[in-house]
């Protein structure tokens, strides 16, 4: 046997040597459900949140607050955009206080965490919720203004004055589809028949009964509210039981938050 062959079978039974040492890498940490929400856990119980909630411990904390995220996370859940999610949340929790917007993201799921489902429906179903179609790709439940349902489409914005009358069509953040066309909004104090009619800032107050109502200003900060939407902030901070409570654009956790009930 020439040498150059010998060379050949003993390189031949060395590799599978080789490659057998070499350790698969680990998984995500964010691959399942239940990783993604140990990690929002810890994204969240940062020493200023602990502290700031009285907190048996950081271990007490995480336990608690990846309980609460396995409750609005879908069961449809997906990884794709699940990094991005995790920093808003750890951006969020950072200095123990949250804005309106930061509430939005650790409590409600708003952007970017409203990206984490594989869904359960095709594009073209009847949908009732956005965690039912694939988010994680872009698909959204879109419901025609009025409507209690809608289907799962990928949203094509519309622009000003044009049509918007397919499934998967939306205007922009200053119109409205009045079924037809994206109009501008209703001025405060115009006619209207609901909420979406009428500037974010606004909302449709009907009387009893009544069909029609008017563009009305949403509460201002420290206004007393019964709920969210009733905030131009939307975020209607109330004490544990209580019904009515007070319009704000921030709150800093404390033992005594509510929100911190999933934090200790």
């Amino acid at each position: 046997m020439t040498k150059p062959l010998l060379a050949l079978l003993l390189l031949g039974f060395a590799l599978p040597l080789a490659c057998s040492g070499e350790k698969d890498p680990e998984p995500s940490p964010l691959a399942s459900r239940t990783g993604f929400c140990n990690s929002w856990a810890q994204a969240a119980c940062q020493a200023s949140v602990v502290s700031a909630c009285d907190a048996a411990s950081v271990e007490h904390c995480v336990a608690s607050q990846s309980d609460f995220c396995l409750s609005v996370v879908p069961d449809s859940y997906s990884v794709l955009k699940a990094d991005a999610c995790i920093g808003a949340v750890k951006v969020a929790y950072s200095d123990a206080n949250l804005t309106a917007e930061e509430i939005q993201i650790v409590r409600y799921l708003a952007g970017p965490c409203n990206q984490l489902s594989k869904g359960t429906l095709d594009v073209g179903d009847d949908c009732m919720a956005d965690d039912v179609c694939d988010t994680a790709r872009g698909v959204y439940c879109i419901r025609k203004q009025g409507a209690e349902g809608g289907t799962c489409q990928e949203p094509e914005e519309t622009a000003p004055g044009a049509a918007c009358d397919q499934p998967d069509q939306v205007c922009d953040g200053e119109h409205y589809c009045n079924g037809e066309n994206c109009v501008v909004f209703k001025k405060t104090n115009g006619a209207c028949t609901a909420d979406y009619e009428c500037k974010p800032d606004d909302r449709c107050v009907l009387e009893a009964d009544a069909e029609t109502g008017a563009c009305t200003p949403r509460l201002e900060l420290h206004e007393v509210c019964s709920a969210d939407d009733d905030c131009q902030s939307h975020y209607c901070v109330r004490e544990s039981g209580a019904t009515e409570g007070e319009c704000a654009s921030m709150i800093r956790l404390s033992h005594s938050e509510p929100l911190c009930d999933d934090l200790h």
